[in-house]
């Protein structure tokens, strides 16, 4: 059960990357036993959020992104 939940944290984790253009702030491979435990919480906190906030978090993130390529 550990298992499918850090695998749906990895999943979240990487469409947020895909969508914000933000990659991971802790590489996986570097990442103290710490550091890895505070990103899983931050992705569960996202994840606990409705839908449609996490929604509008990402358009927020993209036209971020987009405001600053300009």
């Amino acid at each position: 059960m550990a298992t499918a939940g850090a695998s749906r944290l990895a999943e979240a984790a990487k469409v947020i990357e895909a969508l914000t253009g933000v990659p991971p702030s802790i590489p996986a491979s570097d990442a103290t036993g710490e550091e890895k435990r505070a990103e899983a919480a931050r992705v569960r906190r996202f994840l606990a959020l409705p839908v449609r906030l996490q929604e509008g978090i990402l358009r927020y993130g993209e036209h971020i992104q987009a405001a600053y390529k300009s």
